[in-house]
C-alpha cells in the first residue's frame, strides 16, 4: 500500500471518486473543515477550507458537490453559495455522520444518537433518505452511531453498521421505495467504521484503531482477510481511478500517538485487480 497524500488529517473521511474531473475528494474533519482534492496520478493535492463543519461529500448527476454537515445537507456551488437539499423548517436532521447516494438516486445520511453525543441516554440515531424533491424519510431507527454503508452489485441488498455494536447488518433493499428489511444476517467487525464494496460483493471495512481493512465475504458473512494499513486509525475506504481499481484508504491522527504512528492521517492507495463501481449520483 502506497502513500497518496502526506497530509496529516485530523480525521480523513468520506473518500469519493469524482468522475467529472477524474479526481479523488475527501474530508479532513473534526474541526479542520477542509475538502481535499487529489489527483491520484500526480498526487497533487488542493485543499479548500470552509467556515462550516464537513462530514461527507457526494455529487449529483450534473457534477454539483453535496456536503453533509452536522445538522444540514446542501449543494455547495462553485461560487461558495449553498442550496439546501431539503426544507429544514419541515425536517430536522441532527448530529449527522456518514452519508452517500444510493442506487435509487436518493441521498442517505446516518446520524448519531443523543446518547452518543452525551446529551442524554436516548438511542435515537437514524438513517435518513432524501429524494430529489426534498422529501425526507427515516429508513433505519434506534441506533447509537449510524456509520458505514453500501449496496450489493445487484442493488437488492444493503449493508449498514451501527458502529457502537461493531456489527455489519444485511438488509433487503427496495430500490423503488428506498426501504430496508433486516435479513437477520450480520457479522461482527472490531472497530468497524466506513466501508465500500467491490464488484464481487466483498466489503472493505476500515477498522478504527486496528491498522487494517477487513475484507468481508457477504455471501457467507465471514472475514476473508485483513489488508494491513501503515497507520493505526483507519477511517474509511473507497475505490477510485478511471478503471475503479485503486483502493483508497483514509486515516486519522485522532486517538493515536503521532510520534509512534508517523503516517497517521495520511491517505493511502493500492492499485490491484480488485475493482469497485463508480459512486452513485444524486437525482
Amino acid at each position: 500500500m502506497n502513500i497518496l497524500s502526506r497530509k496529516h488529517c485530523i480525521i480523513g473521511e468520506s473518500p469519493i471518486w469524482n468522475e467529472f474531473d477524474q479526481k479523488l475528494y475527501q474530508v479532513n474533519g473534526y474541526g479542520a473543515n477542509e475538502v481535499c482534492i487529489i489527483d491520484i496520478r500526480t498526487k497533487e493535492i488542493t485543499v479548500k477550507k470552509y467556515d462550516f463543519s464537513i462530514l461527507a461529500i457526494s455529487f449529483d448527476k450534473q457534477g454539483r458537490m453535496i456536503i453533509s454537515c452536522k445538522d444540514v445537507a446542501f449543494y455547495l456551488n462553485c461560487d461558495g453559495t449553498r442550496e439546501e437539499l431539503y426544507d429544514t423548517s419541515e425536517y430536522s436532521i441532527r448530529y449527522g455522520n456518514d452519508a452517500k447516494v444510493g442506487p435509487d438516486g436518493r441521498y442517505y445520511i446516518g446520524t448519531q444518537s443523543r446518547k452518543r453525543m452525551g446529551i442524554d441516554n436516548s438511542i435515537d440515531g437514524k438513517l435518513y433518505s432524501i429524494d430529489k424533491s426534498g422529501k425526507v424519510k427515516v429508513v433505519i431507527d434506534n441506533m447509537i452511531l449510524s456509520n458505514g454503508f453500501d449496496w450489493s452489485m445487484d442493488e437488492k441488498r444493503f449493508y449498514h453498521t451501527d458502529s457502537d455494536t461493531e456489527y455489519i447488518k444485511e438488509y433487503l433493499f427496495d430500490k423503488l421505495t428506498g426501504s430496508c428489511e433486516y435479513t437477520g444476517r450480520k457479522i461482527k467487525v472490531d472497530g468497524i467504521d466506513g466501508f465500500t464494496i467491490d464488484i464481487q460483493d466483498n466489503i472493505y471495512a476500515a477498522c478504527w484503531g486496528r491498522g487494517h481493512i477487513a475484507v468481508v465475504d457477504t455471501k457467507d458473512m465471514i472475514i476473508k482477510k485483513y489488508i494491513k494499513v501503515p497507520a493505526k486509525v483507519t477511517t474509511s475506504c473507497a475505490f477510485a481511478g478511471e478503471n475503479m481499481n485503486n483502493l483508497v484508504v483514509t486515516t486519522a491522527t485522532l486517538d493515536t500517538d503521532i510520534i509512534g504512528d508517523s503516517l497517521a492521517g495520511y491517505t493511502f492507495i493500492c492499485e490491484n485487480d480488485i475493482v469497485g463501481r463508480k459512486p452513485f449520483l444524486f437525482g
